[in-house]
């Protein structure tokens, strides 16, 4: 028999997951920013978590968390209501805000649980998915390629002089 602490379970986000939110982001891409020359802080600010406190009770976006056992080890922001924007403004898009792990979890299945949620939400939408990934943060570029996404031409400038890349999942 599987153990339930060993099941990945995607939810909702509460109002109270907030601040676990934040601390699990911080973590996250601290590991990945460090990873490809450029630091940032693992221990979320005050304005950083009420960033996250707000975009859990936010309407126009949906904020999943993945669980094992009773602990949040991921989570996933969609925004299919144009509050962040988009590469296309002309096309039906779903922009995935970010996946995000703990990364004593990661290629454990908890990305992929979460990947599955979002391409789920943007065929249901008939939506084209998008998302933007730092160029040198070369882990989640595999990881997008692997779940069938494919660069769509475009870019903004990141971080330590790397640019974010555009990437697409078609319905």
């Amino acid at each position: 028999m599987t153990d339930p602490a060993q099941v990945v379970r995607v939810r909702e986000a509460a109002p109270g997951d907030g601040d676990a939110l934040a601390e699990l982001h911080a973590r996250s891409r601290a590991v990945y920013y460090a990873a490809g020359g450029y630091e940032v802080p693992a221990v979320p600010d005050a304005e950083y978590r009420e960033t996250w406190r707000k975009m859990v009770v936010d309407s126009r976006l949906a904020v999943l968390v993945a669980v094992l056992g009773d602990d949040v080890v991921g989570v996933l922001t969609v925004d299919g209501s144009g509050v962040f924007p988009t590469n296309a403004p002309h096309e039906r898009r779903v922009r995935l805000v970010g996946i995000f792990v703990e990364p004593g979890r990661w290629s454990s299945g908890v990305g992929s649980a979460l990947m599955g949620r979002f391409v789920s939400i943007a065929r249901q939408g008939d939506a084209v998915g998008e998302v933007d990934v730092w160029e040198r943060n070369t882990r989640a570029l595999r990881f997008y390629e692997r779940h069938g996404w494919t660069r769509d031409g475009t870019s903004r400038p990141g971080p330590a002089g790397a640019d974010y890349i555009g990437f697409v999942h078609l319905p």
